[in-house]
């Protein structure tokens, strides 16, 4: 008979075999070929809710002359425009915080004549105004200069388009908008800090407005091989407090509202962000209708995200072999990781959690859902049932597992165990 040292050697032998044959299957599904045109490439005819109704080509079939490589924002803005058939690569490093030259801007240089972030705090001190919204020609100058940055930053993408980053390729203080358009591939990009340099004072709050990607309306949209991080900035340890609240400067990751639907989620490497992933934006049904916000979020590597990832309202979420790590050190609080908000189905399975600074049951929090399916996931290096770690620790806010898991738009769903192999070896910009 084997002693335990013996034992536990054959064991992580037996892992380590196991984790390498189930690489080589990811590497097979998903092969590396430097050669291989990625901006030709079309969503798998399984491969989640984009895969449905028509699937998501994007612009895999444009002609010649709508092929497009890029390295300055100006360059790529334009090339993104319109609704014919194109694809963009990306080369280098492009900041949206530049002209037309290439020249680097600053918050000040959207500033309106009459705004200043100085005239703004004096004007509206609470001490001076009152615990109330601004208004009035400081306010209305704000906007002025909100909107001529959000012109500038807001990358307005148009239909049947496919956006990839040649390797190494980033964009940097852009946010991705994609609103009322269908057929959409960004693939093997990093995509950090979309700043806002104009976040609005609410009475008793700031709130800024851009995301690194917003899909508000929009259909058939593929995200893969992305990394999305808030770059050099820390939304919790660099923004300063102001009249008891912190000036919020980053909105979300990956935020899907306005009743977008069909969207699929894929091997993407999201670091330390802290509302990273909404689905659905209210819990009225005027823009969420209850048969879209249909998204799956599969092969995700979560790094150091304080929440939503995702939440949602309303819709139909499978989330799967997904992998969530929190260092309490990444400077951001962690809250929860799959949020269930109003009339929401999230489906959730094979999942690996590994925070060991985090109670199993604070994984789940109930945003006025009433059930969240969850199961085979993996909780620091153990099998854990995170609904009943929730309903334990919450029982005043229960909810149950009766969610239906939907059509089978996926493709292989591997076991937990090997999601953290998988994920840290696949996912992100330069591994598609």
């Amino acid at each position: 008979m084997m002693n335990g040292p013996a034992r536990r050697l054959v064991g992580a032998a037996a892992v380590a075999a196991l984790a390498a044959t189930a690489l080589a299957g990811a590497a097979q599904a998903h092969p590396h070929h430097p050669d291989r045109d990625l901006g030709r490439q079309t969503l798998d005819s399984d491969d989640g809710w984009a895969a449905a109704e028509g699937g998501t080509t994007g612009g895999s079939d444009a002609d010649d002359e709508n092929v497009f490589t890029v390295e300055t924002w100006s360059e790529l803005k334009e090339a993104v425009q319109g609704d014919e058939s194109k694809i963009v690569y990306v080369e280098g490093d492009i900041d949206a915080w530049t002209d037309a030259d290439g020249n680097a801007l600053t918050c000040d240089d959207f500033n309106d004549p009459e705004y200043s972030w100085e005239l703004y705090l004096e004007t509206y001190d609470p001490e001076v105004w009152g615990w109330n919204e601004p208004s009035g020609p400081v306010e209305d100058a704000r906007d002025r200069s909100y909107q001529a940055f959000r012109e500038h930053i807001l990358l307005d993408i148009g239909s049947n388009t496919t956006i990839v980053g040649k390797r190494g390729a980033s964009v940097t203080h852009g946010s991705f908008y994609l609103s009322g358009v269908d057929n959409v591939i960004v693939r093997n990009l990093g995509v950090h800090n979309a700043y806002d340099c104009f976040p609005s004072w609410e009475g008793d709050s700031w709130d800024s407005q851009f995301d690194n990607f917003e899909l508000s309306g929009a259909t058939h949209v593929w995200l893969d091989h992305l990394d999305i991080s808030d770059g050099d900035y820390n939304d919790h340890e660099d923004a300063p407090v102001i009249w008891d609240a912190r000036v919020e400067r980053l909105d979300g990751a990956i935020d899907i509202v306005r009743a977008s639907d069909m969207i699929t989620v894929s091997w993407n490497h999201i670091d330390t962000h802290d509302k990273t992933m909404l689905i659905g934006n209210t819990d009225s049904d005027r823009y969420d209708e209850w048969d879209e916000l249909r998204v799956t979020i599969h092969h995700n590597w979560f790094e150091n995200i304080s929440q939503r990832a995702p939440r949602l309202r309303y819709g139909q979420n499978h989330v799967y072999n997904n992998f969530y790590t929190y260092d309490p050190d990444s400077g951001y609080p962690y809250f929860y990781s799959i949020g269930a908000g109003a009339h929401s189905a999230v489906y959730a399975e094979n999942n690996a959690f590994y925070m060991p600074s985090v109670e199993a049951g604070d994984v789940l929090r109930n945003w006025g859902g009433d059930a969240v399916h969850i199961e085979g996931s993996l909780f620091n290096g153990r099998r854990t049932d995170l609904l009943d770690a929730y309903n334990e620790a919450y029982p005043d806010d229960p909810m149950s597992g009766e969610v239906d898991r939907g059509p089978e738009f996926h493709g292989r769903i591997h076991p937990a165990w090997a999601v953290p192999w998988l994920v840290k070896f696949k996912a992100g910009a330069g591994n598609a």
